[in-house]
C-alpha cells in the first residue's frame, strides 16, 4: 500500500530525502522544484548508487547539540481579508518590547498578534 502525505507519496518523499542526504527544508524544495515529472526524477535518482541514504547520513552527523530551548523573537503575520488581498508585517521582540515592521514604517507595537501570525521565529 502506497501512503499519500498530501501531494506526495512516501515514495516520492523518501527519494528526495535520500537526494538531500536527510535534510528535510532541502527535500521539500527538491520535490517542489521536480513536481512537473517525479516519477522521472526519482528514477534517476534510484539508479544513482552514490547518493548516501538518510541512515548513511544520520550516522555521520552528532545530533546532540546541547538543550532543545529557544525563544520566539519574531512573527510574520497577515493584514487583509484574505492572502489575495491585504500584505505581510513583521513583529520582532528588541529586549522586552516588540517593533512592528510595516513597509516604511517601524514602531514600538503595544500588542502585537501573538496568537494569530502566519510564521513565527524562534531562537536557539
Amino acid at each position: 500500500m502506497v501512503e499519500n502525505l498530501g501531494c506526495f507519496t512516501v515514495d516520492q518523499v523518501r527519494a528526495a530525502l535520500k537526494h538531500t542526504n536527510g535534510a528535510a527544508d532541502r527535500a521539500a524544495d527538491w520535490l517542489f522544484s521536480h513536481m512537473d515529472d517525479l516519477d522521472s526524477a526519482i528514477a534517476s535518482l534510484t539508479s544513482n548508487d552514490n547518493i548516501p541514504s538518510c541512515s548513511d547520513s544520520a550516522k555521520a552527523v552528532s545530533l546532540d547539540s546541547g538543550e532543545g530551548k529557544y525563544t520566539m523573537i519574531g512573527m510574520i503575520s497577515h493584514i487583509g481579508k484574505n492572502t489575495g488581498s491585504g500584505h505581510y508585517v513583521a513583529h520582532m521582540k528588541r529586549g522586552d518590547k516588540w517593533v512592528i515592521f510595516n513597509d516604511e514604517k517601524v514602531a514600538i507595537s503595544a500588542s502585537p498578534p501573538l496568537a494569530h501570525a502566519y510564521l513565527y521565529l524562534y531562537q536557539r
